[in-house]
């Protein structure tokens, strides 16, 4: 199992050592410098000879120090660079997942919105209709149509009534009608509440 490392550490991580390494640099480049203009080495053979040799040994241990840095950073930067490319896949995968999803939208409002156009010229054409009815019955006959929303607003009071825990005949005094129309509404709401219910 890959162990998920953030990418900002690693490029973090990834800085200092770059800084450790330039740090490592300048000391060598320094201490070699020193070691080349140190008169006092240069005064006989046998002192060309020590600063040589001091100079091949810090080659030497200068090629180790940056050997075992590499060997050290190499993991490092092998697994950071796997981390950016797994990261750049992740960015692009949701970016596609995104422009999907903007488009399934797009397409959704644009059919809600012709859904909202047609409805409201439908409505339109039905209170037209509504309005062009009742101009052409006679004064009493537009007292039907009311009767109709006061049905509406009395199979309301039945169920209020109802949910306030009323019998059947106590609902039928109060409401004046019959007691068989009252039980039918009862009746048909419990049965849409059981239907909900089953859902």
């Amino acid at each position: 199992m890959m162990l998920k490392i953030p990418t900002e550490f690693l490029v973090v991580l990834s800085l200092i050592i770059d800084l450790f390494l330039i740090f490592l640099l300048f000391l060598f480049i320094r201490r070699a410098n020193r070691l080349q203009r140190n008169p006092n080495l240069t005064q006989g053979n046998d002192l060309e000879e020590i600063a040589a040799q001091s100079r091949e040994k810090a080659q030497v241990v200068a090629r180790e120090v940056l050997t075992e840095t590499s060997e050290m950073i190499e993991p490092i930067l092998e697994a950071s660079k796997d981390a950016a490319m797994e990261f750049e896949r992740l960015v692009q995968e949701k970016q596609t997942l995104t422009r999907r999803l903007d488009k399934s939208l797009d397409s959704k409002i644009i059919s809600i919105n012709l859904l909202l156009s047609r409805a409201n010229t439908l409505y339109s054409q039905l209170e037209n209709q509504h309005n062009s009815l009742l101009n052409a019955l006679p004064k009493g006959g537009a007292a039907l149509f009311h009767k109709e929303t006061d049905v509406l607003d009395q199979q309301q009071r039945i169920i209020d009534f109802y949910y306030q825990k009323m019998d059947v005949d106590t609902i039928a005094e109060k409401l004046s009608i019959p007691k068989g129309e009252v039980a039918l509404v009862i009746d048909l709401k419990e049965k849409f509440i059981a239907m909900e219910k089953a859902r």
